[in-house]
């Protein structure tokens, strides 16, 4: 069984956050780095779309804790698994062109953009 079978399966876009932050939190554990964006290509129906994880400057006030059983993932590993998430979001009828932020006091203080790109 691989690390990433224990991230949650979901099938409505009422969940799409909450697997998102586990895919950061598991990413965050295995050493990816953030402060950078992803661009998805899609030949198929799928939009395409730029994921931008930006870290954030800690919030002292946060008490509760994301990662205390995430799995830990490489980035390649996340890269993989984050466009999957993607692909069934939009399935799920999950809007894009928005923004997401997470706040945890293990240390995962970061937000997520997720927007369209122009068609080529």
């Amino acid at each position: 069984m691989s690390q990433t079978d224990s991230v949650p399966l979901w099938t409505g876009s009422q969940d799409f956050e909450s697997s998102l932050k586990t895919l950061l939190v598991a990413a965050r554990r295995g050493g990816a780095t953030f402060d950078r964006s992803w661009a998805f290509r899609s030949e198929d129906d799928h939009p395409d779309l730029m994921v931008e994880v930006t870290r954030l400057v800690s919030d002292p006030d946060t008490t509760h804790s994301c990662g205390e059983f995430a799995p830990k993932m490489g980035e390649a590993e996340f890269e993989t698994e984050l466009s999957s998430l993607l692909r069934t979001a939009h399935r799920s009828g999950v809007g894009f062109d928005r923004a997401w932020t997470f706040r945890c006091a293990d240390g995962l203080d970061v937000m997520v953009e997720i927007t369209r790109l122009a068609e080529r």
